[in-house]
C-alpha cells in the first residue's frame, strides 16, 4: 500500500523527517498500518490542487473542504469581536495587604488617587463595554510604593481577568472590581 501527500514546499521538510523517524525506528515495528512506502509532493509555484493555488488554505477554504471528520470542528472557529466601550468617571478598585489580610475599596476617580497602606492608586481611566456597563471594567492604573521611584505597576487590568496583567509586588495586590457608570 502507498500513501501520498501533496504539502506546500515549506512543509515538506516537516513530512520528511517526520517520515524518516518513523523509518528509523521511531515507531515500533508491531505496529501494523500496511504502509509500504510514504510519498511527498511539495506543491511547486504553478500547482493549482482542488482551486487552490500556493498561497495556502485560508480558514474560509478550510472550511469548505468536503469533510472528513476533522473539518466538521473547523466550523466552530469563530474570529473575535472587538466591544464597544465608553469611559466611565471613575471605578472601584479592591486592595489587598497580603501582610495584614487587610481589604479595602478604593472608590476612584479618573485622574484621582488614593493611597492604601504603603502603595499609591492612581486611575487613569476605567472603560466599560457599552452593551453591558456592569459586564466587564477596563482600568488603568499606576501603582507607587513608597520609598521606590519607579512605579511597582502601570497598565491596563481587567476586572474579569484580574491575573491577565497583574501587580507583582511581594505585600500587595490590587484589581479593578468595577467602571462607575453614574
Amino acid at each position: 500500500m502507498r500513501l501520498s501527500f501533496v504539502v506546500p514546499a515549506f512543509c515538506a521538510a516537516c513530512l520528511v523527517s517526520a517520515s524518516a523517524y518513523a523509518q528509523e525506528g521511531g515507531f515500533t515495528d508491531d505496529l501494523q498500518t500496511g504502509l509500504d512506502e510514504i510519498t511527498i509532493q511539495p506543491l511547486d509555484e504553478g500547482d493549482n490542487v482542488g482551486g487552490f493555488g500556493t498561497g495556502g488554505l485560508s480558514l474560509e477554504d478550510l472550511q469548505n473542504l468536503p469533510n472528513g471528520g476533522f473539518q466538521e470542528e473547523l466550523k466552530d472557529i469563530t474570529t473575535e469581536l472587538q466591544e464597544k466601550v465608553a469611559s466611565a468617571p471613575g471605578a472601584t478598585v479592591r486592595a489587598l495587604d497580603k501582610l495584614t489580610g487587610e481589604v479595602k475599596d478604593l472608590a476612584l476617580e479618573t485622574g484621582g488617587n488614593q493611597t492604601f497602606g504603603r502603595i499609591n492608586v492612581f486611575l487613569g481611566d476605567c472603560r466599560y463595554p457599552v452593551e453591558n456597563p456592569s459586564g466587564n471594567a477596563y482600568a488603568y492604573l499606576v501603582v507607587r510604593q513608597e520609598g521606590v521611584e519607579a512605579p511597582v505597576f502601570s497598565g491596563w487590568m481587567v476586572a474579569s481577568s484580574p491575573a491577565l496583567n497583574a501587580m507583582d509586588n511581594q505585600r500587595y495586590d490590587i484589581w479593578p472590581l468595577s467602571c462607575k457608570t453614574s
